[in-house]
């Protein structure tokens, strides 16, 4: 089952585009019979009444969608001021709405949010997937009940499929929902999906629940009921099967918004009972209301941050901190403005300007003007499709392209028919960029974009449904030769179809060139100088890990200033980044970009090994799957002593060792040079008595000039090193740690806890805050029979894999220090590829496969 499902999740694009065009063959099939301009009348026919009742529905449906994560986050036992939790949630489903994915899309916005606010990032995971359960309760009751309510004549009024396949779909419902409310009052055991673990809500929760679903539901359905209304009489029971029923379509197509999939599904399950060109006019009013107008307002909400008076909110902490949670979030949803502007021209460009203004404008601009105006806007529409690209790249030469284009974009509306709807909405569009380029600071080539099938996908789809859009507002035009080459003020047609043969030769040149000029780039490790340059870097780092770049053996990927880098290592298919970027963390997108470019440019996938929870946003943004690893132990120094009871093993060790008149001492980087030989005999000693091998990525090897960088941590005993440890250290003493430790055989039991007691004692007189005794692997996971298959595999390991290697034992030996644990994620593509993702990690750590199996 879970091969089926990773074979259609590739393929999910596929899917898409297929029943897109499905739709739109059913929508065409449907208002075959009529014309554009009745359709356009029909939707300007709407009383501003009308408008204000769907405009104030959506606000209450809005505000009934918070709902969701407020009931989500009491679940996860977080709480936060209502006013947060409705800014994440508007937010959030303003873009997960319109774009979809709302797991990845609105779920990647809360996380940013959420945790900004100190709500944990397993918390924000349980309420990303509440919510969507939440959703599918409702949905799945909302169908069930209207179905078992509608009498068999309003049934036979909707153009359902077969009454058997109907039958399944409804049993199936059903039998969802008394499965969750017997788990719910009954069985009370955690359950999974797609490998993620969760306690079932209580009874009163599970109520709530579902109101506040069904409640989101009745208040959004009733948005589209009003426009309906308006033109014909429906039963709202009737109605709201069909509503329903389209929006489970919309959703599971995964099309962005499920746009066209919702309103062709609505319009085949209502054909032959009411007139098609009234249904699409309703359907595209409840578009613009319902998803687009408030994307708009989320942008306004953003520009607001970017505008705010920086001196009132310095006397306002509070609301600072929040709109300071907003910045992540504005590239994302800038990209979907663009894509709406884009489309908005290509499909002003693909249907007839109003007469009566064409003939008024024909007395100001001359006809080539008029024309050539046209054109240039269609073309304008499609750079705003491919600057959205680049603006959620956030590249710097994005944002002066996309104010140009903006600005081009509405003259040109303007001086092509006087279209001062679409130019009104391009202004806006520009008024809300223009604030945001702090936020595009990428120094890269408009050229050099990453263009993903996806989204390469939604360009070719964008510009196909503009295509299908014209023809149909042409039928009526007799096609032939001639309509090329005729130019006139009111030759719409020959207009839209140069147009459209501009917007696909300049779309096809792009994504062509992007294509043929896609090289790889050459990769080679650090020379002395890099490391030299690293180094001073990870010194000025809050942690030690940095220091693994010092050794030699992964590429560094330096930022366009300099000041910061990535270190990294790679396998024919997957690229591995160890730990988060180094250096200046206003960098750190950046650099994650510019990884994942590289990648890219091999045919290589991506993983992010041993990181925090800092950029876990960033990752989810790459459509990357955390993986927990295990935790970290860091031991507060200025707190630590071999005092009193609890530390009675440590001191009398610490003690022991002592009295057989061995010392400690710490060998300065200058001076290591001299006693590098010693340290050869004593590493080569107990590499061979250990039968081991060295390992490297993660983990230090002896180098020779690796060692001479590092302090390094002596055991003495009449004057000759007994074992020996190299010292990672912060140039502003927030963190001490060290790396390779080795010992020679004869070496009295205790000697390497001596040595680094001896350290840890070393660091809390030198001032240093923690000590870093590395991570615990397989630590902290769960072994629940309904936990996550990974976390059960990773725990029956740490218990039982002693054979292979001591997880349990390093635990329990680091945890007798005291430490705090923080835990470490390893970010993967999702699938079965954070098996091959695994495998790969432990081939770089072990140096092959052979190298894993070997100790």
């Amino acid at each position: 089952m879970n091969r089926l499902f990773i074979k259609l999740t590739k393929y999910t694009p596929v899917i898409s585009i297929a029943l897109v065009i499905a739709a739109v063959a059913v929508i065409h099939h449907e208002i075959a019979l009529y014309h554009w301009q009745e359709i356009k009348a029909a939707v300007s026919s709407m009383p501003l009444t009308l408008l204000l009742g769907m405009g104030a529905c959506t606000l209450l449906g809005y505000l009934s969608l918070s709902l969701y994560d407020y009931l989500a986050l009491e679940y996860a036992g977080e709480k936060l001021p209502w006013y947060k939790i409705l800014l994440a949630s508007f937010l959030g489903y303003a873009i997960s709405n319109n774009i979809g994915h709302a797991l990845v899309s609105g779920g990647s916005l809360r996380l940013r949010l959420y945790t900004g606010w100190g709500v944990s990032a397993v918390s924000v995971a349980k309420v990303i997937l509440f919510c969507s359960i939440t959703y599918l309760i409702g949905a799945i009751t909302l169908m069930v009940g209207t179905y078992t309510a509608l009498s068999g004549q309003a049934l036979t009024a909707l153009n359902l499929p077969d009454r058997q396949i109907t039958g399944i779909v409804m049993s199936t419902g059903a039998s969802a929902l008394l499965v969750w409310w017997g788990i719910i009052l009954f069985y009370r055991k955690d359950i999974t999906i797609r490998g993620f673990t969760l306690s079932p809500p209580g009874g009163s929760l599970a109520l709530r629940q579902t109101l506040a679903a069904l409640l989101d539901l009745l208040l959004a359905s009733v948005v589209l009921y009003l426009p309906l209304t308006h033109f014909i009489e429906i039963p709202f029971s009737t109605f709201l099967m069909i509503y329903i029923l389209a929006q489970l379509t919309g959703l599971f197509s995964q099309v962005p918004g499920g746009i066209g999939v919702f309103e062709g599904s609505f319009m085949f399950l209502a054909s032959g009972h009411y007139p098609a060109s009234q249904i699409l006019a309703a359907l595209i009013t409840y578009r613009a209301v319902y998803y687009l107008l408030p994307l708009l307002f989320a942008g306004l909400i953003l520009t607001l941050y970017e505008l705010k008076p920086h001196k009132w909110l310095a006397k306002n902490t509070e609301i600072k901190a929040i709109l300071d949670s907003l910045e992540p979030a504005i590239p994302q949803l800038f990209s979907l403005l663009l894509l709406l502007g884009g489309c908005v021209l290509l499909i002003s460009g693909s249907t007839p300007a109003v007469a009566e203004r064409l003939q008024w404008l024909h007395y100001i601009l001359p006809l080539p003007l008029i024309e050539f105006s046209h054109l240039l806007a269609s073309m304008a529409g499609v750079m705003l499709l491919f600057l959205s690209r680049a603006v959620h790249q956030r590249m710097d030469a994005a944002y002066y392209a996309t104010i140009v284009m903006l600005v081009l974009g509405a003259l040109a509306s303007l001086a092509k028919g006087w279209d001062f709807e679409e130019a009104t909405i391009l202004t806006l569009l520009l008024l809300l960029f223009l604030p945001a380029h702090k936020h595009f600071y990428r120094k890269s080539s408009l050229l050099a974009v990453d263009l993903p099938v996806s989204w390469v996908a939604l360009v070719i789809l964008s510009i196909g449904l503009s295509a299908w859009l014209g023809f149909f507002s042409f039928k009526h035009v007799e096609y032939s030769n001639q309509l090329w080459w005729q130019f006139s003020l009111h030759g719409d047609a020959p207009r839209f179809l140069r147009s459209l043969v501009a917007v696909s030769v300049l779309a096809s040149g792009l994504i062509l060139y992007r294509l043929l000029t896609h090289t790889t780039s050459t990769l080679a490790l650090p020379d002395q100088a890099m490391l030299d340059r690293a180094a001073v870097l990870a010194g000025k780092a809050p942690n030690t890990m940095p220091h693994l770049a010092l050794l030699g053996d992964k590429h560094l990927l330096w930022s366009e200033s300099g000041n910061s880098f990535l270190m990294f290592a790679t396998t024919p298919k997957i690229w591995v980044a160890m730990g988060d970027a180094v250096g200046n963390p206003d960098e750190y997108d950046e650099l994650a970009w510019k990884f994942r470019e590289m990648a890219d440019q091999h045919a290589a996938n991506i993983a992010f090994y041993q990181v925090g929870q800092h950029h876990l946003p960033l990752y989810l943004d790459f459509g990357l799957s955390l993986l927990k690893l295990g935790e970290e132990a860091r031991v507060p120094l200025q707190g630590f002593s071999l005092e009193g009871r609890q530390r009675q093993n440590l001191r009398h060790a610490y003690n022991k060792i002592t009295r057989q008149g061995i010392s400690f001492t710490i060998v300065p980087a200058a001076d290591v040079t001299a006693i590098l030989p010693d340290l050869r005999t004593i590493s080569d000693r107990w590499m061979q008595t250990k039968q081991a091998r060295e390992k490297r990525f993660s983990l230090g090897f002896f180098d020779t000039d690796y060692l001479r960088r590092c302090d390094i941590a002596v055991a003495m005993k009449d004057g000759s090193p007994l074992a020996f440890a190299n010292i990672w250290k912060t140039d502003g003493r927030e963190e001490l740690s060290i790396d390779l430790m080795r010992y020679t055989p004869d070496a009295p039991n205790g000697v390497m806890e001596y040595l680094m007691v001896s350290l840890m004692l070393w660091g809390k007189e030198e001032g240093y805050q923690w000590f870093n005794l590395g991570m615990a692997p397989l630590s902290g996971l769960r072994s629940h029979p309904l936990a996550p298959v990974w976390q059960r595999i990773g725990h029956s390991i740490f218990r039982f894999g002693g054979e292979f290697y001591n997880f349990e034992g390093l635990y329990h030996y680091k945890e007798k220090f005291d430490p705090d644990w923080q835990p470490r994620y390893l970010a993967a593509p999702s699938g079965l590829k954070v098996a091959s993702t695994l495998l790969s990690v432990t081939g770089l750590i072990s140096g092959g496969i052979e190298g894993a199996i070997r100790k």
